[in-house]
């Protein structure tokens, strides 16, 4: 049976980074570290070391371990208190867990981005006939000095470029700019409350193919050199990237901005509602060229062909 005693040495034990001494327990005249005692401050220790040998607990001439588990203590060494392999990868296991757990949000987020594309999409497929690429973004020209820009009629005034987007494939993701360097648009005013609410659309096409990297030629390594011959040089520039986010976002305030004055003048909650995102009509979309300088006369606008599909639907 247990004894009670004073003044009796402590016991060392190592458990991780941590060091503590442990009062052995004496037991049948024998002093004795308790598995127990330890586990009280590391409760996932199982055995224990001393010298890098496993120590064996007590044990009757059977071999059945005594209890309480425990081992002959020994005061002058270090006894290292050992966890299980299970218990000491909980730490990484816990860390993948949270890990697998962002990259699943991550794979969600993407794919609730491409079903909103793929949605807006299938809902401008429904008209039989285009002559005008329908999927364009305006960005500031390259000389525009967007921080001197302070009130919504010197955003109305600058220079502005109109970029298309080839619909290379019915999976939304493969979307990306057109090859060609962009067209200055004239009378920039006009276009942008001409087309301001169907912009907000393609704008957020363009903003949501640059967040998931698909705002390029897809494999551009790999495409022709006709196709080389006419890439923009600035879809070449990293900076443009850079820029384009920052871009993008500058013409997304200047359409909140305009949309929220055409508001003030006295449109309806429900004409600004019914107007934005709705698809354009063949008129409507003819009728672009005219705000577009150098529109070239072989009607293969930002170097894009009109191509009809098996089931009817027309793509550039």
């Amino acid at each position: 049976m247990a004894q009670e005693t004073h003044n009796r040495k402590s016991q060392t034990v190592k458990f991780r980074d941590h060091i503590v001494d442990i009062q052995p327990v004496n037991i049948n005249g024998i002093e004795c570290l308790r598995l127990r005692d330890v586990q009280l401050m590391f409760d996932t220790v199982r055995t224990f070391r001393i010298d890098n040998v496993q120590q064996a607990f007590l044990h009757d001439e059977h071999g059945n371990d005594l209890e309480p588990l425990r081992i002959v203590a020994c005061v002058d060494k270090v006894v290292e208190a050992v966890e299980s392999i299970k218990h000491s990868s909980n730490d990484t296991d816990d860390q993948l867990v949270k890990m697998n757990v962002k990259l699943d949000q991550i794979f969600i987020n993407t794919q609730e981005i491409l079903r909103q594309i793929d949605h807006v999409m299938t809902q401008m497929y429904e008209l039989h006939e285009f002559t005008t690429p329908r999927y364009f973004f305006i960005l500031p020209a390259e000389h525009s000095n967007i921080k001197a820009i302070d009130t919504v009629q010197n955003w109305l005034h600058i220079h502005y470029k109109l970029y298309f987007l080839c619909e290379c494939s019915q999976d939304p993701k493969e979307m990306h700019v057109a090859p060609h360097e962009g067209y200055s648009i004239k009378r920039p005013r006009d276009f942008i409350l001409r087309y301001g609410p169907y912009l907000k659309t393609t704008l957020a096409i363009a903003q949501a193919l640059l967040s998931i990297g698909g705002f390029a030629i897809p494999q551009l390594g790999n495409v022709s050199k006709a196709i080389n011959d006419v890439l923009p040089p600035q879809l070449n520039n990293s900076q443009f990237y850079t820029d384009a986010e920052q871009k993008l976002q500058m013409v997304d305030d200047l359409l909140n901005k305009v949309d929220n004055q055409q508001y003030r003048a006295g449109a309806s909650v429900v004409d600004r509602h019914q107007s934005r995102g709705t698809a354009l009509q063949g008129a409507e979309l003819r009728e672009i060229q005219t705000y577009l300088e150098r529109v070239d006369d072989k009607r293969s606008l930002g170097n894009l062909y009109r191509i009809v599909t098996a089931d009817g639907h027309v793509r550039w």
